[in-house]
């Protein structure tokens, strides 16, 4: 063995099992917070006097940050080969999120929200492009799936872990808890190579599958034109999934409800992503990922519009089960994206996971404004309905294809 492939297996061992655990760590903590947002929306609605557009629009303001950020920090992270953004972007999103509940204004509560939508639009690119160096092409699947879980499962305790805090700490002692979030990078960043190099990417060059020259394949329109069909499934399954994530507590406070029990069923509701995402990413790798993603998101119309219009307790079943389909298929356009293209995994992420998920957020306003004027179930009935667009596109996609192989 040379010295050369000494180090190269060396690099592999780093970029292994470990490496994961930490990235997977970092992305437990930085989703952790980002969902305290619509935890405690609606005691900022009624503290500040919001409309609901308003309250939409902080929503909003958070996903304009990922779609402006998120790009920039894709094509930053492809050229650093230390993981700064992974490990320290976090403590943005977790400042931010734990100075929420003392907003004194509407204008201070914006921006705190911008706060928190840059610290977690300046993770997220690199997090899953690490992950994706981590996996390779054999595994990719997989990893980006533990990935993927260790988010959403940090995204389901957040309404849970947020409440505790506020209720246990108060307000004015929540900051105080941003220590927990540096002890948890300082144990990750003992998990990661100082530096690391993506054998993928190293590959593609060699190879010339990535495009004719170096400048063209770090070019982002060109990546951008190659996942834009995923992108465009991928917007219409975030801006369902957001749309109900951020309003499920205000429609829960509506019906008479409490902030507890609304934070609690948005728990459940996030939470079902981690056991279907670890599962449809293992079945991406071994079947068609394009077929896991059409029939979860096929499915979950039909649960989430009874979960909307039910106002008995099995209406969580349905929640729960349509929340499930549709975080299913998050890794699994990830993964998608980065087979494309495998020398520019940061960007792909940020475009698919990171411009979807902005666009998404962006949507809030708009929903916020039709359940103003038409009620707030009767707009969030609309938005289940939006994945039947992605299924529609999909189904175009296969038409199109095999009229043109014949």
């Amino acid at each position: 063995m040379t010295d050369t492939q000494a180090k190269g297996e060396k690099i592999k061992q780093h970029l292994s099992l470990r490496a994961l655990i930490s990235i997977s760590a970092m992305h437990f903590i930085n989703d952790l917070h980002p969902t305290m947002l619509p935890t405690f929306l609606p005691e900022i609605v009624k503290r500040l006097s919001l409309s609901l557009s308003e309250a939409g629009f902080l929503n909003t303001l958070f996903g304009l940050l990922n779609l402006v950020v998120q790009p920039f920090a894709g094509q930053i992270a492809d050229k650093l080969d230390r993981p700064l953004l992974a490990l320290w972007a976090p403590l943005f999103t977790a400042g931010g999120a734990y100075l929420l509940p003392i907003a004194p204004s509407y204008g201070i509560a914006m921006l705190i929200v911008s706060m928190i939508g840059f610290g977690t639009a300046s993770f997220h690119p690199q997090g899953h492009g690490l992950t994706g160096i981590a996996g390779g092409s054999g595994r990719l699947g997989t990893y980006l799936a533990v990935f993927s879980a260790a988010g959403t499962f940090g995204a389901a305790l957040s309404p849970l872990y947020g409440v505790f805090l506020l209720r246990v700490l108060g307000p004015s002692l929540m900051p105080f808890a941003i220590i927990l979030v540096i002890a948890v990078i300082l144990a990750a960043q003992s998990g990661l190579p100082k530096k690391f190099v993506d054998r993928d990417r190293i590959t593609a060059e060699k190879t010339g599958s990535a495009g004719s020259d170096g400048k063209q394949r770090n070019k982002f329109s060109r990546v951008l034109a190659i996942c834009l069909p995923i992108i465009v499934i991928s917007i219409v399954r975030d801006s369902t999934y957001q749309g109900i994530r951020t309003f499920l507590p205000l429609l829960v406070t509506g019906r008479g409800g409490s902030i507890e029990f609304g934070g609690t069923l948005l728990f459940a509701f996030t939470a079902a992503g981690v056991v279907s995402s670890l599962i449809c990413g293992k079945l991406a790798d071994a079947f068609s990922k394009k077929r896991v993603v059409f029939v979860m998101l096929a499915l979950s119309p039909m649960l989430l519009f009874p979960a909307i219009i039910m106002k008995s307790a099995s209406s969580v079943i349905f929640f729960v089960l349509g929340g499930a389909c549709i975080a299913a298929t998050n890794p699994v356009t990830l993964a998608m994206a980065q087979e494309l293209v495998p020398e520019s995994r940061s960007t792909a992420s940020s475009l698919v996971m990171g411009v979807s998920w902005g666009i998404a957020n962006i949507a809030a306003s708009p929903i916020g404004m039709l359940g103003d004027r038409i009620g707030l179930e009767a707009a969030l009935c609309v938005v289940t309905l939006l994945p039947l667009l992605a299924v529609a596109v999909m189904a175009a996609n296969g038409v199109k294809r095999r009229i043109a192989a014949r």
